[in-house]
């Protein structure tokens, strides 16, 4: 990146003259995480951009930037937090002319310099959600001064936002560090170098645009945690409880919503008294646990048509997309307030799966308004992506959407996305306008979810978009993912799973997991994929209450899995502490993780024993353990003692075989 020597030297001034996090002003934070770009051939020059700064509130001020030739503005919120080191970096941009603007190029929304007191920076970097065995491995890169180690690049190949997860770890030695949690839901990409400094970018894919008259454009932000005088681990637990407090999605009262257990039939497919038969069987069977959501999926919608009982969500789920009325053959009644009001009854939030961006060509909106859809050249015709960045197109599915929600009952809404828009968005760009599509798109799906949001306040939020792939720190902060990877769906996937929550549970806190690919009896894979949340659909397992009833011992089974699974779910608002540290995957290592609550004093930790390790003994090391207190330990399917702190914090485990787990819960005797 070419900077002149005078802001390169005022980036550099600016970090290390760095305001503490209880500063009263949070001034310097244009020269210390600024962003770049290029306009009309010339790079962005701060100073020629006639800068006018206005002070929000003691924490927040907004620079406005003025091109020289008048026609647009750049506009950059920054917001520093008083009770954590944490900054936040806002950029829009405006046409402020009657004509087009010139082009915007290479658009940088974080583009940083600056030194680094060792010859060496680790990269912390982990593969996001893409439906293979490999999501969610860590990456890690140790970057050297030389030429064969100095430049890393990272990129999205949907436009979906998480094919690397979007939360960036950068080690400038192993106490001091910045977390860069990327906002943006859709294809940034980073280009980090190491020469004589350390150069950390993350902008757009493609930016090459003019923009037209009236047009502002919400560019993507950046959240940045500042880690000083801290190990990664203790880094990481507090830009965790950061996370919880400020982003994290809240009712129309304030309160953070509390994680899920939800109970599903699976797909919209199955009959209303199929559904209800479901939910009374798994409640009746199930009396102690606290199931709190009914969980309906995709194929509810469509016309009229017979739909087989598959376990899932029938064979054709994806063909009526776009056409969002209840199939009356399967729901009588025009809508599904007869699950949702049998489901309330019984003490549950009512969940409902849509899929708004995506229409198939069965759909009367595609025959009747093709101006609003798109679709590469080469996809299918189940695939036109609703261009959201229209306005008549917007309301119209916010209208739909919002008429189904109040018509049945909706309680927590489900957004799934099953196509990739970054070829669409190519493909339909103009030669002057590369990048457009995407950034109206997102933007308009802002204001879509902001939309129904208003409109319905107390209404959870839940993220999937084909598994976990749309994880980023603007989207988890309004949502909770219960489907965090798709791959969850095939068997041997409890490597992945674990991984999962090791690898993201510091960043994104309230994910779920499905335990539909665990067989019976096998407690080892259910406590894989058991996370904040975890989703139990009975149907999946041989048609359980559909089909067939449990016999008693799976009915004890699953009772004791839904019970340790519901009591860990309220420590996930606790400390997170990863256990084992490995930068690659295997099946020949352990796995374990640690959730620790201040100010009770309770917790509970999980060690995996994969099935190729040969290691037979693991040196637990717990974290925020008080070594003169006494705790009450219970090991799960075992025996419950006391122990002195330090023996507890620092003991030595034994796992008599491979594929064996160790779960304890922990409570600080008062």
């Amino acid at each position: 990146m070419k900077r002149t020597l005078l802001s390169l030297v005022a980036a550099v001034a600016a970090f290390f003259c760095a305001p503490t996090a209880n500063a009263e002003s949070p001034d310097g934070l244009e020269a210390r995480y600024p962003v770049s770009f290029t306009y009309d051939g010339k790079e962005f020059d701060p100073a020629a951009w006639k800068p006018v700064r206005k002070d929000i509130d003691a924490q927040t001020f907004c620079v406005t930037y003025t091109s020289p030739d008048g026609k647009l503005a750049l506009k950059v919120t920054y917001k520093q937090y008083s009770d954590y080191p944490v900054y936040e970096v806002r950029p829009t941009l405006e046409c402020l002319s009657d004509t087009p603007t010139a082009i915007v190029e290479n658009f940088k929304f974080l583009d940083y310099v600056t030194e680094c007191p060792s010859s060496r920076v680790k990269i912390r970097r982990m593969t996001g959600s893409m439906s293979y065995g490999s999501d969610f491995v860590r990456h890690d890169v140790l970057m050297h001064q030389r030429f064969e180690c100095c430049a890393l690049s990272m990129s999205q190949l949907e436009g979906k936002g998480s094919a690397w997860l979007p939360y960036l770890g950068v080690d400038y030695d192993p106490l001091n560090g910045v977390e860069v949690a990327v906002g943006w839901t859709g294809a940034w990409k980073a280009d980090i170098t190491y020469y004589e400094d350390l150069n950390f970018a993350v902008g757009l894919d493609k930016t090459y645009f003019k923009m037209l008259p009236g047009e502002v454009f919400r560019m993507p932000y950046t959240v940045i945690y500042e880690r000083h005088d801290k190990s990664v681990d203790d880094g990481l637990a507090e830009f965790h409880r950061f996370i919880i407090k400020y982003k994290t999605p809240r009712d129309a009262s304030g309160k953070i919503f509390e994680p899920l257990l939800p109970l599903t039939a699976s797909g919209g497919n199955k009959t209303d008294e199929n559904m209800l038969m479901v939910l009374d069987k798994a409640t009746r069977t199930f009396p102690d646990i606290p199931f709190n959501a009914f969980w309906v999926d995709a194929g509810w919608y469509g016309e009229p048509h017979e739909v087989t009982q598959d376990s899932n969500c029938g064979p054709f789920w994806y063909k009526w997309a776009g056409l969002w009325k209840p199939n009356t053959w399967s729901h009588p009644d025009g809508n599904m307030m007869k699950v949702a009001k049998a489901a309330e009854e019984k003490g549950m939030r009512f969940l409902l799966w849509f899929e708004p961006e995506r229409a198939t060509i069965h759909s009367p909106a595609v025959q009747q308004h093709p101006e609003w859809f798109h679709r590469d050249r080469n996809e299918s015709d189940e695939a036109y992506l609703l261009d959201l960045g229209n306005d008549e197109a917007r309301a119209w599915i916010i209208e739909e959407v919002s008429r189904n929600i109040r018509e049945s009952g909706v309680k927590v809404y489900r957004q799934d996305f099953n196509m990739d828009p970054l070829a669409v968005w190519r493909a339909n760009d103009e030669p002057d306008r590369q990048g457009v599509m995407e950034i109206k798109h997102i933007n308009g799906l802002y204001a879509f979810w902001d939309e129904l949001h208003r409109r319905f306040p107390d209404m959870m939020f839940e993220n999937c978009s084909g598994g976990g792939r749309r994880m980023d720190i603007e989207m988890m902060s309004r949502s909770h993912s219960y489907c965090r990877d798709d791959a969850h769906m095939f068997p041997g996937m409890d490597d992945m799973t674990q991984n999962i929550t090791l690898n993201s549970t510091a960043y994104i806190p309230f994910t779920g997991g499905e335990t539909f690919a665990c067989p019976v009896f096998d407690t080892y894979s259910w406590l894989s994929h058991m996370a904040a949340g975890t989703v139990f659909t009975p149907t999946d397992f041989d048609g359980m209450f559909l089909r067939r009833e449990p016999d008693q011992k799976e009915i004890d089974w699953f009772t004791k899995m839904l019970t340790v699974s519901n009591r860990v779910r309220p420590l996930f608002f606790g400390d997170f502490y990863p256990l084992t540290h490995e930068a690659f995957d295997s099946p020949a290592i352990y796995c374990g993780y640690q959730l620790d609550e201040k100010e009770s004093g309770k917790g509970f930790f999980i060690i995996f024993r994969r099935d190729q390790c040969q290691e037979s003994e693991f040196e637990l090391r717990l974290k925020d353990i008080d070594p003169k207190a006494t705790y009450i330990v219970e090991q799960f399917e075992g025996k419950t003692k006391k122990m002195k702190g330090s023996d507890l914090a620092r003991q030595t485990l034994t796992f008599d075989e491979p594929r064996s787990y160790k779960l304890f819960f922990y409570s600080k005797k008062k």
